[in-house]
């Protein structure tokens, strides 16, 4: 645990925010824009890492804040926002990925030139990435990014997925195993240890 001065700095940000979200389930317009200046840019890279793409991920990001301010009076309780904004998010995010598209990568720009083979390199790495992650289960794909890379930890994922710790444990052993796998196949066993 932290000092007892981070744990207050803590419990005051817990209860503005659930005073933010008793006015957001009012309808206040004011409350969806602070707790939208709260979760945007968590939402956009949840959205981003599951759908692969920036556009779709923006896209996605302005329909969860929509839907969610159309639904306000659904959430039942203050504490649970997040795993309910999340939630949205992640079934708009299928029902994206179910859409019938073009598969198509994105590129930064102006990143290969900048500074040449290693820009070529990364790029590489991540496209890699992406397919290993398209091969896991939505399960593991999901349990994998609010983890390691929304940095949820064990317990908010459990309550969020409605699953026991030592289950979401597992599950989160398994997609890590599974992804390292992927990504053996795709590198070599000698190159496994450049991302995990």
């Amino acid at each position: 645990m932290g000092s007892a001065q981070e744990q207050s700095i803590q419990h005051n940000g817990d209860l503005f925010e659930r005073r933010l979200v008793a006015r957001f389930r009012t309808g206040d317009p004011d409350a969806l824009g602070t707790l939208f200046e709260i979760y945007v840019d968590r939402v956009f890279a949840f959205s981003r890492h599951i759908l692969g793409n920036k556009e779709d991920a923006e896209e996605v990001t302005s329909e969860v804040f929509l839907r969610a301010f159309e639904r306000a009076a659904t959430l039942r309780d203050e504490g649970s926002f997040r795993g309910w904004l999340f939630r949205i998010a992640r079934n708009l995010c299928l029902d994206r990925l179910r859409q019938p598209r073009l598969l198509w990568l994105e590129t930064e720009d102006g990143e290969a030139s900048s500074d040449g083979g290693r820009a070529s390199s990364r790029m590489e790495s991540q496209i890699v990435i992406k397919q290993a992650l398209a091969e896991l289960t939505e399960e593991h794909r999901v349990v994998l990014i609010l983890c390691d890379m929304e940095q949820w930890d064990a317990k908010e994922v459990a309550e969020w997925l409605g699953k026991s710790l030592p289950a979401t444990k597992s599950m989160l052993y398994r997609a890590r195993k599974s992804l390292r796998e992927h990504l053996a196949g795709a590198w070599g066993e000698e190159n496994e240890t450049r991302v995990l």
